[in-house]
């Protein structure tokens, strides 16, 4: 994957990252949910700062799965997409074409030795290869899974500045049939992208993206994966692009400072924190993997104001051990982190680092938190053992607030009690926990 930089320090307050990212910032009326959305499609809220399907909030929590086209059976398939289906996953990240990564290097073809394209001419895809993809993304849609279709795929623009299979003539007319062949379908949201930073061959991506519209009208969403960076550095104001990208690699420290830049923007479009530091990965500067960095990814990368991906070093890679990584400690915490969030209006949550009268620390230690718009319910995700001090008065539709500390490793819970919404108080992490959640919301009194 793309390096590039040196790490930033991660920023400390709110301002501080609107600022450093020279991104304006612009109040958006929040809204509990959309209307008018299509059966079973997704589609941007009315404030363009997340999803919608069926008319309501849709919590995206993606994973990584890049060469399930080519490297799993639909046996395999089946049991990969009902794994994550259980564990509170949405969405999957698939690649179209795929012949490896970093330590992997595979013939781009199926198990059935199928190309995707005959003479190796996007002009003339083989049927046989993409009735793999149809089956993969039918099984999805059963499921109730959406999947990211990174239809030029390859590594470091493998099939793009490599071998040069899609080009500038002929990306419009691969885009177009794609479009018209997936044009029913609901439960897809297109990539655009070739694992390159955004700027190199954009022209490909103008022509590839003006192709898709051609072909379903534009009735899905359409993003854009870079390598080392995010898509709104290049393309946020193209019309086509329905939601920004970002990818960090072994940079995790970014994802919140990159995250909240891009949720300033105007105008707001949804923002997935889509590819960082792989769970056991092997090729990062900063390895070992461990479940406690995915978890501080993940909960950054939400409390910035946007969504996160998920991935695992044996999932898309399909590494023998590939079942038994389904299973890995950070990929079940991510369904504890969908709980937490969505047991509460999600949606309504801005990121607000004022919550803290001190220690929002910085860098490795990063605290962030999210405040609701209705005064209600604040998240707050404590990224070492530590004691910060909260203002409780930004809890403002009850006089009283109710503290929960929730393990983000177990799931459990543990009231610590209720407080006047007023002044400041002291909160010490829990004894023998690495990170923690602490939930404050208002307390309703019946009369």
């Amino acid at each position: 994957m793309f390096l590039y930089g040196q790490h930033l320090t991660t920023l400390k307050s709110l301002a501080l990252a609107g600022l450093l990212c020279s991104c304006i910032l612009v109040f958006y009326s929040h809204q509990s949910q959309a209307t008018g959305a299509e059966t079973g499609w997704l589609k941007v809220s009315d404030n363009g700062h997340y999803f919608v399907k069926d008319g309501e909030a849709f919590f995206w929590l993606g994973d990584t799965a890049w060469s399930i086209v080519n490297r799993y059976s639909q046996e395999e398939v089946e049991f990969y997409l009902e794994h994550r289906r259980k564990q509170g996953f949405s969405v999957v990240h698939m690649m179209g074409v795929f012949d490896g990564g970093p330590g992997i290097i595979t013939p781009a073809t199926n198990l059935n030795g199928e190309v995707p394209f005959l003479n190796n001419n996007p002009a003339t895809p083989n049927d046989k290869y993409f009735k793999n993809v149809d089956n993969t993304i039918k099984m999805a849609q059963q499921k109730g899974l959406f999947v990211v279709f990174q239809a030029c795929g390859g590594s470091g623009g493998s099939f793009v500045k490599i071998k040069k299979v899609i080009t500038e003539e002929n990306a419009r007319a691969y885009g177009k049939w794609l479009g018209q062949r997936y044009k029913e379908v609901p439960n897809l949201v297109w990539g655009n992208g070739f694992d390159l930073a955004p700027w190199d061959h954009e022209e490909i991506a103008r022509e590839f993206a003006a192709g898709l519209r051609d072909g379903d009208g534009g009735a899905h969403l359409t993003s854009l994966h870079p390598a080392g960076g995010n898509s709104s550095s290049y393309f946020h104001y193209e019309d086509w692009l329905s939601a920004n990208i970002i990818q960090v690699w072994t940079h995790y420290l970014r994802i919140y400072p990159m995250t909240y830049c891009d949720y300033l923007r105007s105008p707001a479009k949804p923002v997935i924190m889509a590819e960082g530091c792989y769970e056991a990965g092997i090729e990062y500067q900063v390895k070992p993997i461990t479940p406690h960095l995915v978890r501080k990814q993940a909960y950054w990368s939400f409390l910035a104001g946007g969504y996160h991906t998920y991935g695992h070093n044996d999932i898309w890679r399909k590494n023998p051990n590939w079942r038994e990584s389904l299973d890995a400690p950070g990929a079940r915490q991510m369904g504890i982190l969908k709980k937490i969030f969505t047991a509460r209006q999600w949606w309504k949550h801005v990121p607000d680092q004022s919550v803290f009268a001190s220690g929002a620390s910085g860098d490795d230690t990063l605290n962030a938190a999210a405040r609701s718009v209705d005064g209600d319910s604040i998240i707050i995700y404590i990224s070492s053992p530590t004691t910060v001090s909260i203002h409780l008065g930004r809890v403002t539709s009850s006089g009283t607030v109710r503290a929960t500390w929730v393990n983000p490793e177990t799931g459990d819970q543990k009231v610590i009690g209720e407080f006047p919404n007023r002044g400041s108080q002291l909160f010490t992490t829990p004894q023998g926990q690495v990170d923690a959640v602490l939930l404050l919301d208002a307390v309703s009194r019946k009369l």
